[in-house]
């Protein structure tokens, strides 16, 4: 009898099955094992921007918190990148550095801070587009309908195409972007 062992892994609660190491995956991510396995997060420490930046007492979150290695989801502790209230048309971008055929963006959404805020639920209408130039980032690749629950990971699978770019952008059409932390998975375009 052969076994089959599944790469799985649990954080906070949540386990993920590598699609690429499982055949018994669900039939939902069958297009996933087909694809090449993507490089390591290739967003990390990359130069990003927001459209505008919030801050209070001091303290700003700019659009670098999203990439700065942390995944943890306390507002307050962790840092997480964040927009202005009032910015109805917020988005966060970040630029690769090189071109890429992008797989799959992970965002990590903000957990219970140790105020006790719960605000989970604006990570909602979430577009994730992808583009050669910061100046056109359109090319689809995802969305996220919401709305986000707390420390919630959202995977959003381009499609099978893999659209290519240098560039990545988060966008959606009601105020405060709050990104705890992303990733950027794909390929060099070779």
């Amino acid at each position: 009898m052969e076994k089959v062992l599944c790469l799985m892994t649990e954080k906070d609660g949540v386990v993920a099955v590598d699609a690429w190491s499982c055949p018994q995956v669900s039939k939902e991510h069958e297009d996933e094992k087909s694809r090449k396995k993507p490089e390591p997060n290739i967003a990390l420490k990359k130069p990003a921007k927001q459209s505008t930046t919030y801050s209070w007492a001091g303290e700003s979150s700019p659009a670098s918190l999203a990439v700065d290695g942390n995944n943890g989801t306390d507002f307050v502790v962790d840092k997480c990148s964040c927009t202005k209230g009032g910015d109805t048309n917020p988005w966060w971008l970040v630029d690769l550095q090189a071109v890429y055929h992008i797989d799959y963006v992970r965002i990590f959404n903000r957990g219970m801070d140790k105020w006790g805020a719960d605000v989970a639920n604006r990570l909602r209408d979430v577009t994730v587009t992808v583009g050669m130039t910061e100046s056109d980032v359109s090319t689809p690749c995802g969305v996220f309908a919401g709305p986000g629950t707390l420390s919630q990971v959202v995977d959003i699978y381009c499609p099978n195409t893999l659209p290519m770019g240098r560039f990545v952008k988060i966008s959606k059409t009601t105020d405060f972007l709050t990104l705890c932390e992303v990733e950027v998975f794909g390929y060099p375009d070779q």
